[in-house]
């Protein structure tokens, strides 16, 4: 398992947690891992790739890059997260921001594993896929 943590922000984010996280999530889902790679990036960094890749204006909260090859159960990919983002929902949502921040790498993992989020239907399925993660997150840490 090749993993690659970027924390670009001042926030307290380790490796050791987010390798912790990718771990769980590979095991649960029956997945290898071959090549991860995760970014924590300020607003500004988020909103040149979201225009430059996803054509989409101002920031969003994680965007990944699938590289993995179709039809073989790997994840091979990048997750980006925006910091400045996490630690608004985690305002909105009265939640930590470590909590955000695990619940958007458990996000960005679930889009490597092919999950999406465009429709009302497919967001429900989303968050109730984060919801059992962190379940187990937390079931581990304690």
């Amino acid at each position: 398992m090749n993993i690659a943590v970027n924390n670009k922000s001042k926030s307290k984010i380790t490796k050791k947690s987010c390798l912790e996280k990718a771990d769980l999530f590979a095991k649960q889902k029956k997945l290898k891992i071959s090549n991860l790679s995760i970014a924590f990036v300020y607003d500004k960094e988020m909103e040149e790739i979201n225009n430059k890749y996803l054509n989409h204006e101002g920031t969003t909260d994680v965007i990944t890059f699938d590289y993995s090859e179709e039809g073989i159960k790997e994840i091979d990919g990048e997750i980006i997260i925006c910091i400045d983002q996490a630690k608004r929902q985690a305002r909105e949502y009265k939640v930590k921001l470590e909590n955000e921040i695990s619940r958007l790498i458990f996000h960005g993992l679930l889009h490597l594993d092919g999950l999406d989020d465009q429709t009302p239907e497919e967001r429900k399925f989303m968050t109730k896929n984060e919801d059992e993660m962190l379940s187990l997150w937390y079931e581990q840490i304690k």
